[in-house]
């Protein structure tokens, strides 16, 4: 009697967890054929973004988070759909693949210790970084499958595309600069006054400059818009109000003191076809590519139609919902260590 008792109580627990909204779990978000998405899982991709995008993201109780929620939602029913059909090209992702990956993520941190902290940094941990990188190394191999017939692009193809769009392919002045990064002032007028004297500046840089991005190519920096350079103010003025063949005096930044060269100068123009052709006929090869995957996915998630089920709360706003997931949805939230 008490052992039907108890089982008669714990198909009720039973009953009551998946009495949640369309049957589906309380705790759940959506269903993909069977495959429960909860709330742990958005709640946690939800915190992966925050890792990577900080302050930028809606805050929570408005309706731009809840429209987040919904996105993110539908992003983890488009990737479980991506996963049943990666099982069914009998394309997986081992265990030797994650290591691997999670291994250069260590070596490009500097260690263990600091890739301990960029985890941290970033709100997350190693099991979850680990499943983030089976996701992207399987949709790696799902993206070329999915793809390998898309249409290639020709040279016709791709000089038409040029003619139809010059604004693109201009290129602004650019400037080849050598600098010398010194310490202090006094050092710097040194450096000058040898240069006065006659010296040649690549060999000056390279036996006393500080800057380690430029001091082995003989402190040079090649083909520097003379605007936007990405330079620190001080530098990127400095060169700006040189001619070619021109040296500064010391000029003072918060690295320290640098001597600036400029070699020569580039005008303005508009880069001919053939210097852009290649990269061209990849960009928009890349186009078909994707056009090819998300038409793919379309008729994919079709057939899927009647399998996925939403919570009430989370289902996709119709004119915002997405289509497809790309590669950039399908790994946007996994963090760089």
């Amino acid at each position: 009697m008490i052992k039907k008792l108890l089982l008669v109580m714990f198909m009720l627990t039973l009953t009551l967890a998946w009495a949640g909204c369309g049957g589906l779990p309380k705790s759940a978000v959506a269903e993909v054929d069977g495959k429960v998405i909860t709330r742990e899982d958005l709640d946690r991709a939800i915190e992966d973004l925050k890792g990577q995008y900080g302050e930028s993201l809606p805050k929570s109780d408005t309706p731009e988070y809840t429209e987040l929620q919904k996105q993110v939602a539908e992003r983890l029913v488009n990737e479980e759909i991506l996963w049943f059909e990666a099982e069914k090209m009998n394309l997986g992702v081992t265990d030797d693949e994650i290591n691997g990956q999670t291994e250069q993520y260590k070596e490009q941190s500097g260690g263990e210790e600091s890739f301990n902290q960029k985890l941290q940094e970033n709100n997350t941990t190693l099991d979850r970084l680990k499943d983030q990188v089976r996701k992207s190394l399987l949709f790696q191999k799902i993206y070329p499958e999915v793809t390998k017939d898309a249409p290639p692009v020709t040279d016709e193809q791709a000089l038409k595309h040029y003619n139809k769009s010059p604004d693109q392919f201009k290129k602004p002045e650019t400037r080849n600069v050598r600098h010398i990064l010194v310490a202090d002032e006094a050092t710097a007028l040194q450096v000058k006054a040898r240069l006065d004297a006659g010296e040649d500046f690549a060999a000056l840089a390279k036996e006393l400059s500080t800057d380690p991005g430029s001091k082995d190519k003989g402190g040079l920096y090649e083909n520097l818009p003379t605007g936007n350079s990405g330079m620190v103010p001080e530098f990127e003025n400095a060169a700006k109000a040189l001619g070619a063949g021109q040296t500064s005096g010391p000029v003072k930044s918060s690295f320290g003191f640098h001597i600036i060269r400029v070699d020569s100068i580039t005008p303005a123009g508009v880069q001919t076809f053939d210097e852009v052709k290649e990269d061209l006929k990849q960009g928009l090869a890349m186009e078909n590519q994707r056009t090819a995957f998300e038409a793919w996915f379309e008729e994919i998630k079709k057939l899927y139609a009647d399998k996925i089920e939403y919570a009430e709360e989370f289902k996709p706003t119709p004119t915002t919902a997405t289509t497809a997931t790309t590669p950039t949805t399908a790994t946007q939230a996994q963090p760089t260590p």
